[in-house]
């Protein structure tokens, strides 16, 4: 796993950047029609890490949409683009979410672990990642993927 390196992140426009101090611990497609409608894609593409691995440097132009529910999702006010969401999972302990084609270089970036909320799918997909149908199962397999990823990030420092 990469560390003290500088990862960067940045909006289709350039206003909005994020940095992280390691790599992403997990990557997911969610194919929910919240981000369908928000990415304009049939699925999502993003990378999970630890809110405190993550520093917006540019974040005076990041809009956060949905703010009611438990994830904040951040978009680009100047491009309209995702660049930065985060959840808060107890007081003091969240994660921060970046979609892959915000990173200045993928390489780094895990493999998916899954497609989830894939009864919503809008396309065909037979790329041999697992796919999670139904509400329930796609939010408790996200949540397996997020604890099992934070132990093997914590075990391997």
């Amino acid at each position: 796993m990469m560390t003290n390196a500088e990862i960067t992140a940045r909006c289709e426009c350039g206003k909005s950047q994020v940095e992280l101090k390691q790599a992403p611990m997990l990557r997911f497609h969610c194919h929910c029609t919240i981000c369908q409608n928000l990415y304009k894609q049939p699925y999502s593409d993003v990378t999970v890490m630890w809110a405190r691995d993550a520093k917006l440097i540019q974040g005076e132009h990041i809009e956060y949409r949905r703010p009611g529910l438990l994830l904040k999702r951040g978009v680009c006010t100047q491009c309209e683009q995702p660049i930065f969401a985060t959840m808060t999972l107890f007081p003091g302990l969240k994660l921060a979410f970046v979609p892959v084609n915000r990173y200045d270089d993928s390489i780094i970036l895990p493999e998916p672990s899954e497609h989830i909320f894939f009864h919503r799918s809008e396309v065909e997909i037979n790329d041999g990642i697992g796919k999670t149908k139904g509400f329930i199962k796609s939010e408790l397999m996200i949540s397996w993927l997020i604890v099992k990823s934070a132990f093997v990030q914590l075990f391997a420092r």
